[in-house]
């Protein structure tokens, strides 16, 4: 079963034919393009050769592409039209790709209509300049078009289909604000739980420079009914938040997560950017939020507000390729502790 907010198999497959009939919109309109570009200038070459002849009879092959000229030319432009079209076609259907998983099947939501509309738009397009007695209207190139078309619409309906099927997609903004009552931490807890963590799926990120084990355990406490919603949790912390049980409850979450098919990561923040972020924020697919730091979420008196997304990704992938891998640090940490200042091995205890 597809979790929410992922894009599954028979999205990725429809979307891959979807673009490459996109491409073949765009391969069609070159191709009318070069043939009205050909056309006319066989008229215009004819004009000009029969000017040069002392105005020499224009020979009956090319006599029509002569006399039409200006209308060939229109019949170009509509054609460039066409080429337009198509380009925004093919960008509609690469983004539904690049997009599928960023925020679940909101993104595939809007640009499906877009597509099936612009292919209208295209299929009308190509009919005034097919109409015309100078386009070919039957040849491999124009059956590929046609072909295209097809697919193009079938590909829609699918993912529509495919939308509608999983019902209508949550609204990012589930909840504006919510205030934590110090008094009853337990009773936050459960409206946390219920209010914001059951509703949260795709990848979590964590940034919280006081993630410690007790956040660890809060956090568990949040997702344990909701497992299943997460495709995978990544966590930014600081080095001075690592204590004694850190490294082996990560791995006892990690290996429990691991059951439900969700992958775990934890890094610390480069020391730089652990002094200089004093917001705790979390995200999902599809929203982020300003929260207080987890090993107190359920106590401090604050608000937990909902933030700017884009802001908040942005942030999040900046704090993450700076970061380091906790793996990697605590072994950095243990083969410096095994080393004397001179650089020899220290001796067993």
């Amino acid at each position: 079963m597809e979790k929410t907010g992922e894009s599954g198999p028979k999205d990725r497959f429809t979307l891959v034919f979807l673009n490459l009939a996109s491409l073949m919109l765009v391969l069609g309109s070159v191709y009318m393009v070069e043939e009205l570009s050909i056309l006319y200038g066989i008229g215009a070459g004819a004009i000009v050769q029969s000017v040069y002849d002392h105005n020499a009879t224009i020979a009956a092959s090319v006599a029509p592409a002569a006399q039409q000229l200006l209308a060939i030319h229109n019949y170009i432009l509509e054609a460039y039209v066409l080429f337009i079209v198509a380009m925004a076609l093919m960008a509609g259907a690469f983004l539904m790709f690049i997009k599928r998983n960023e925020r679940g099947t909101s993104a595939q939501s809007r640009y499906v209509p877009y597509h099936a509309a612009m292919v209208a738009v295209y299929v009308l397009l190509l009919y005034l300049v097919v109409s015309t007695p100078y386009t070919p209207a039957e040849n491999f190139y124009m059956d590929v078009t046609y072909a295209g078309i097809v697919i193009c619409f079938a590909c829609d309906g699918f993912l529509e289909y495919l939308n509608r099927k999983r019902g209508p997609s949550r609204s990012p903004r589930m909840l504006h604000t919510m205030v934590i009552n110090p008094s009853t931490p337990f009773s936050n807890l459960i409206n946390l739980r219920e209010s914001i963590f059951s509703k949260l799926t795709g990848h979590l990120r964590i940034v919280d420079k006081h993630f410690n084990s007790t956040a660890l355990t809060n956090l568990h406490r949040l997702i344990e009914q909701h497992q299943g919603n997460f495709t995978r949790i990544t966590i930014l912390t600081s080095k001075e938040m690592l204590d004694a049980d850190i490294g082996s409850s990560i791995s006892d979450f990690k290996s429990e997560l691991a059951g439900n098919g969700t992958g775990l990561e934890v890094k610390l923040m480069d020391e730089k950017d652990a002094v200089d972020q004093h917001e705790r924020i979390m995200l999902d697919d599809k929203i982020a939020y300003k929260v207080p730091p987890f090993n107190i979420i359920n106590k401090k008196s604050e608000h937990i507000t909902t933030i700017s997304y884009d802001h908040a990704s942005r942030r999040f992938a900046y704090l993450y390729q700076r970061a380091i891998k906790l793996e990697n640090y605590m072994a950095k940490m243990s083969r410096q502790g095994n080393e004397k200042p001179d650089g020899e091995k220290a001796e067993t205890q």
